[in-house]
């Protein structure tokens, strides 16, 4: 309602329920999830050209790579083209996201009643936290989906921060560490798009959102009802 002495709009707030909630948020998620599609499609309808081959030694392959890039110069450099305008808004998408997240995790804040902490963060999560009520759902890479979003919440809120406070270290850790890994002379590989170390990462919610499905209304809308006790 707008107020008629200020002329300011007034947001009165009158959600009694888990089911009220999503409701009332729903055009503001349909609305960022629409705004994330544009992006994704960026890349997802560019051409990827895949060049491939059996050969002899490197110096046949070098020859068929130049007359393979050759013929599908235009291909590539469309495709290279997608790429670049994909890597200018990734920042934009990867804010749209957080907004989503920011969504989902005052729904949980408001009305998780969960009082459980995984036996396996219990190191981390202590009765008193405010990660309790997101001890939540199915598990992604080992992590329940509501600690998932508590932590990508909290890493969009403090972009500028690259040591977070637990249990949101240990969360992104488990996601890094956590996926069908590739054994090196190192050790155990850890996924970039999680990897709070990564230097050339600000923003990670786009990278939550995504490991979550959350790239249509659905598929969001299901997993909250599921968080909140609303299943249809």
């Amino acid at each position: 309602m707008i107020s008629l002495e200020t002329g300011k709009v007034l947001v009165i707030l009158n959600i009694d329920s888990a089911a009220d909630y999503l409701l009332r948020t729903e055009s503001a998620a349909r609305t960022l999830l629409d705004g994330i599609g544009a992006y994704v499609a960026l890349l997802k309808h560019a051409p990827l050209p895949v060049f491939g081959g059996s050969f002899s030694d490197e110096k046949v392959a070098r020859i068929a790579f130049d007359h393979w890039s050759t013929k599908k110069d235009k291909r590539i450099q469309l495709s290279l083209k997608s790429q670049r305008e994909f890597l200018a808004e990734s920042f934009a998408l990867a804010t749209l996201c957080g907004c989503l997240l920011q969504i989902a995790a005052k729904g949980i804040e408001w009305f998780s009643n969960n009082t459980d902490i995984p036996f396996d963060f219990g190191s981390v999560i202590k009765p008193s936290s405010s990660a309790v009520p997101f001890c939540i759902g199915r598990r992604v890479r080992g992590v329940p989906v509501g600690l998932v979003i508590f932590a990508g919440r909290n890493q969009f809120a403090h972009l500028n921060e690259r040591e977070l406070r637990e249990p949101n270290a240990t969360i992104f850790e488990r996601l890094a560490v956590n996926h069908r890994q590739t054994q090196t002379m190192e050790g155990h590989f850890k996924d970039p798009a999680f990897d709070l170390q990564n230097g050339q990462l600000v923003n990670f919610a786009g990278n939550v959102t995504g490991l979550l499905g959350w790239r249509n209304h659905d598929a969001y809308a299901t997993d909250m009802r599921q968080l909140l006790g609303g299943e249809e």
